[in-house]
């Protein structure tokens, strides 16, 4: 059995890239998965009230933080929702509504992926 095979199915996460940048160790990929989930679940609600706040240099560095963390994991249709995210908010202007809908789509698939993978309780 593969290091991949020893993970839960996980939606919107290429589990072998993850794998290889976690030196192909799945405890440490759990727990770095287990880490992105719970400091990061709630980003878009996060990155809205800046953006609402008119904070644009904050939800940037957010947006730039989490577009990392997502290729780290794996994420990789996350990693580039958060980079057209972060482009748009560089520009000086509130993303637009496809923007933060893929966005949305790409961290929900994510989240819920590794909560059910992994069993953990939602917060809410």
């Amino acid at each position: 059995m593969s290091a991949v095979d020893e993970l839960p199915d996980l939606p919107g996460i290429d589990k072998a890239d993850g794998l290889k940048r976690m030196m192909n160790k799945p405890a440490l990929y759990e727990k770095i998965l287990r880490d992105f989930h719970a400091r990061l679940h709630d980003a878009p609600q996060v990155i809205r009230a800046m953006l609402a706040g008119g904070d644009f240099s904050t939800a940037e560095r957010n947006a730039h933080s989490l577009k990392g963390l997502a290729g780290t994991i794996g994420a990789l249709g996350l990693q580039e929702a958060a980079r057209v995210l972060e482009h748009e908010i560089h520009d000086g202007k509130t993303p637009s509504a496809a923007a933060f809908a893929q966005f949305d789509k790409e961290m929900l698939t994510v989240i819920d992926g590794i909560a059910v993978g992994f069993g953990i309780e939602s917060a809410n």
